[in-house]
């Protein structure tokens, strides 16, 4: 049975008024690849009001696949004089720590996170509050997708483009961080 939509819209908008409220960080990565062992060549930390925290390139602890070049413009060559990702935690740490994050996929992000500290023998040991648009998002486009049993999840371009969002999706972080910004900002009726 296809549930109604409406109430999910309508608790959708109400969420994503109370995180704004929230004064949440948007962060976002760039990685290798999306598998268990793949890490972030790049990271962005974009506050509350739009402005950019943090910005950087990171340089991993092995090549980046051609595969992921193409999809985000990242080379060997860019990140070969970046930090890599323990010299730079410290830094980002601070932006996020005692804040909201939210993220577009925030289970990936996360887990980059985590594998970037694992490829360093690092352990994990946050408990950050983060919170993930793109269910919500999901919730407030209201599709059902009869295959997952759920609602449809859209990728954060097709969030942009259905509100007519003037923001690239570069697949670049800090692009991204201020689409899905802008994306939870329309939701709620808000200016982004």
């Amino acid at each position: 049975m296809i549930p109604s939509t409406e109430p999910l819209k309508e608790n959708a908008i109400q969420t994503a008024a109370r995180w704004i409220a929230e004064k949440p960080v948007y962060i976002d990565t760039e990685t290798t690849g999306l598998e268990r062992t793949d890490e972030i060549v790049e990271f962005s930390i974009v506050d509350y009001d739009g402005s950019v925290l943090y910005s950087s390139l990171v340089k991993p602890s092995k090549p980046i696949p051609s595969e992921a070049s193409r999809i985000h413009g990242i080379s060997n060559e860019m990140v070969s004089s970046a930090q890599n990702w323990l010299v730079q935690w410290p830094t980002i740490r601070n932006f996020l720590y005692g804040r909201t994050i939210a993220a577009y996929n925030a289970p990936f992000d996360l887990r980059m996170m985590q594998q970037s500290h694992a490829a360093y023998k690092f352990p994990w040991r946050e408990n950050f509050k983060v919170v993930d648009v793109l269910p919500l998002y999901s919730d407030y486009r209201g599709v059902w997708n009869p295959v997952r049993g759920s609602m449809k999840y859209f990728k954060l371009e097709e969030a942009g483009a259905a509100f007519q969002i003037a923001l690239p999706n570069a697949h670049r972080s800090t692009a991204d961080s201020l689409l899905t910004r802008a994306v939870l900002h329309a939701m709620a009726g808000q200016p982004y």
